[in-house]
């Protein structure tokens, strides 16, 4: 065998190396579908913000009631 023949040989292994390593890395990036997206995701740690906050008020409102002092 000639060294062309040789050259060649492993020119065509690393051609099909680098076209399955790049396929194999495309089939890891897929990106996994959320079960919720961030934009509902943000609504509803704002709401749950909210509600403690409003919870949090009556129960100082109710405090500074019962507070004879203030």
């Amino acid at each position: 065998m000639h060294i062309n023949t040789i050259l060649l040989f492993l020119l065509v292994i690393a051609a099909y190396l680098n076209l399955f390593l790049t396929f194999n890395k495309k089939q890891q990036k897929k990106k996994t579908k959320l079960p919720i997206s961030s934009k509902e995701w943000r609504a509803k740690v704002e709401d749950d913000n909210f509600r403690s906050w409003l919870s949090n008020r009556e129960r100082l409102k109710d405090k500074r009631k019962g507070d004879p002092n203030q």
